[in-house]
């Protein structure tokens, strides 16, 4: 069933606020919608469903999303995702698809209470602006725009969280100090999240210093990223290749040139295509293309932010 066939009683309340109201022959409850900026929405979920309800949903702007469930049980599936997502009372999750295009299936007589955020890709990069090394392996280069890949992690929901999601549910203001108080306590909710993620990381920080052979394989390492900025390898694979742990790898790589494996990596990528620009023999698509960035916005973003100036700017155009 479309979600637009269930959802079909839409009240506006506010500017930038819409509610929608399941109609009563399938339940109780309402759905709400409010774009706290453009590009980034808050959605708050509280209904229960007289009967078990599969509905498909058509989304195919990439984003990064953030939930919790305080209630009842989600289950899901994402278009060219094999498995099926699943989110249960007391979990939070952080995701990320290039198409959320899929379907949401909600139980009968369960009540489904939750708050969801949906930020696109462009403000998330703003948000982690010069913090991107702190993230973990698997969802950096997703988060500094480098790679686009289905990402999906499910933890607990932790009583910071819980105090958020409590005031965002009880919010007691309307019209702007309403959405400026949303605002504060969604990103509060990302903050609580992205801690929550990194977390497992600040352990690397507490292994033994390094050993002078440790410090030749990070050279080594060095040299290895540096010969193929399209293709590199993994982390695991660098680490494996070079004869060292990937945390050691990442700490030592912080303590040699000041930057974790793939924050340097994002920096000579940066440089090698401000070379490129300034010599004249590429677009700016394939520049970007060249120096392993799939995503021209995600290459833009990168460079704009790295250089102050847009990537178009260093091309030197002839008449």
């Amino acid at each position: 069933m479309d979600y637009r066939e269930i959802w079909k009683s839409v009240k506006q309340r506010e500017r930038f606020e819409t509610c929608w109201t399941l109609p009563k022959n399938i339940g109780t409850g309402s759905f709400w919608k409010i774009e706290l900026r453009p590009g980034f929405d808050l959605y708050i979920a509280d209904y229960e469903l007289q009967e078990h309800i599969v509905t498909n949903v058509d989304c195919c702007q990439p984003a990064f999303g953030f939930g919790f469930l305080v209630s009842g049980e989600v289950k899901g599936r994402i278009r060219n995702v094999k498995d099926e997502i699943s989110t249960v009372s007391g979990q939070s999750q952080l995701s990320y698809f290039p198409d959320y295009s899929g379907s949401v299936e909600d139980a009968k007589n369960r009540r489904r209470l939750g708050v969801s955020l949906a930020i696109e890709t462009h403000l998330f990069y703003a948000l982690l602006e010069g913090e991107f090394d702190r993230m973990p392996a698997d969802f950096r280069s997703i988060a500094d725009g480098t790679e686009e890949k289905n990402y999906y992690r499910t933890s607990t929901i932790t009583p910071a969280m819980q105090a958020a999601l409590h005031q965002i549910l009880n919010c007691p203001y309307h019209g702007l100090t309403r959405r400026l108080y949303l605002e504060s306590k969604a990103l509060e909710l990302i903050a609580h999240k992205l801690e929550q993620l990194m977390s497992a990381e600040s352990e690397v920080n507490r292994e033994f210093p390094l050993r002078p052979d440790d410090i030749e394989r990070i050279h080594y390492a060095r040299e290895v990223i540096s010969r193929d900025l399209e293709n590199p390898p993994t982390l695991f694979e660098l680490a494996g290749l070079v004869g060292i742990t990937h945390t050691k790898l990442n700490r030592g790589f912080r303590e040699v040139y000041g930057a974790t494996v793939f924050g340097y990596l994002r920096q000579i990528r940066l440089e090698r295509a401000k070379s490129l620009l300034e010599e004249n023999s590429m677009n700016v698509t394939e520049v970007a293309l060249s120096v392993g960035y799939n995503s021209l916005s995600s290459f833009i973003h990168a460079f704009s932010d790295h250089f102050g100036i847009k990537p178009s700017l260093c091309i030197k155009y002839t008449l």
